[in-house]
């Protein structure tokens, strides 16, 4: 459920990379849309205020908006390592568990700050002379509040946005104490009738079952499965950025140009080198796990080089888009192939791990059961 949530959002978020921008030009346009008409539109701003009527005041380049955030939802984006403007391959760090967006309804929040970034899209509509972003129900407005770079905003909801699988939570203290309890019961009823031995222990085991994977010797194969864990999630965060640049492309057909919702054309240009210099100055590489790191001063056996970009007319190489959420990425291959063997590799390493945590889990149950025949008499 938790990891189906946040594949529903990372969708969300690179559905609306395709509609287009609300600018002052929109501003002309939406004068000839008929008035019950809602067009879908996003928005990057700041917060300029909140009203008493669930309605936030948005602005970029002098261009003031509303939203009407009633039964809405913020995703709070929190703020990472920053990269250098002249870094040429994009780092991922590793995950840490802070890195998760918060989900917070509108009803629960008290305190906004006036000059945060947004990020919002859904509908639009003129209402008294105003444009106010306002849900069309069932859908919901996707609103995230962020730090950084607009252009980095889809790369990290991408990497970021994604189920933490961990054997503590939130909710892991109040399941151990009803449980530990329930089990105090049955053990202290079998322990006092004489021909309950065998339930009697089984119910004592019951008991240590939630902390059996943290004891010894169990407990190195728990470490074992947590990190293979890590590493799965690591390539599945990589496969997903490895496939940003391809939504674009129908059937992955990389021949052909795309043209984007501002009138720019999208494309994909195989190198065979890679112009360092060029990449500096207009985007980034991006590679994988499963590669040696690539960098200037790196002699790779690669055959090509997949640039995806916009096309200029007299330009070789793909320029930068106007689009933020538009991206200038070069990667070591075609996209479809390494991302499939980031997925393959994942997959992999969670079968691996699953097969740790089961082995360290039945050697500590096998010794704990041992030891409790001994004891229980």
């Amino acid at each position: 459920m938790v990891r189906s949530r946040w594949r529903s959002f990372r969708r969300e978020v690179i559905r609306s990379s395709f509609l287009p921008i609300f600018t002052y030009r929109t501003l002309l346009d939406l004068n000839e849309v008929l008035p019950d008409s809602s067009p879908e539109f996003r928005f990057f701003g700041t917060l300029e205020g909140v009203q008493e009527d669930n309605t936030i005041w948005l602005r970029s380049e002098n261009i003031p908006l509303l939203a009407d955030m009633t039964g809405q939802e913020l995703f709070l984006l929190p703020s990472g390592g920053q990269e250098a403007e002249d870094d040429m391959v994009e780092e991922h760090p590793p995950f840490t568990g802070e890195e998760i967006p918060s989900i917070i309804p509108w009803s629960r929040v008290s305190t906004l700050s006036e000059g945060t970034k947004v990020y919002i899209a859904g509908p639009l509509r003129k209402v008294g002379g105003r444009y106010i972003f306002r849900a069309v129900p069932p859908q919901k407005l996707l609103v995230v509040f962020y730090e950084g770079s607009d252009r980095d905003l889809l790369r990290r909801v991408i990497w970021n946005s994604r189920h933490r699988n961990e054997y503590w939570n939130q909710f892991t203290p109040a399941a151990l104490g009803l449980g530990a309890l329930a089990e105090m019961f049955l053990t202290y009823y079998f322990l006092n009738t004489v021909h309950l031995r065998i339930p009697s222990i089984l119910a004592i085991a019951a008991t240590l079952v939630p902390i059996l994977p943290l004891l010894p010797p169990g407990i190195f194969f728990f470490l074992l499965y947590r990190w293979l864990w890590g590493r799965a999630r690591f390539l599945r965060a990589e496969r997903d950025l490895l496939r940003l640049p391809l939504r674009y492309f129908t059937h992955s057909d990389l021949s052909k140009e795309v043209t984007l919702a501002n009138g720019e054309r999208y494309c994909c240009a195989v190198l065979s080198t890679i112009p360092w210099e060029v990449v500096k100055k207009r985007g980034r590489i991006r590679g994988t796990l499963l590669q040696k790191p690539l960098g200037s001063d790196s002699h790779t056996s690669l055959e090509e080089f997949y640039w995806f970009g916009i096309h200029r007319e007299g330009d070789p190489y793909p320029e930068v888009s106007a689009d933020p959420m538009v991206e200038n990425v070069v990667l070591p291959g075609h996209p479809d192939l390494l991302a499939t063997s980031c997925e393959k590799r994942a997959y992999k390493l969670e079968l691996l791990s699953s097969i740790g945590f089961g082995l360290g889990f039945g050697i500590n149950l096998f010794l704990a059961l041992r030891i409790l025949a001994l004891m229980v008499r």
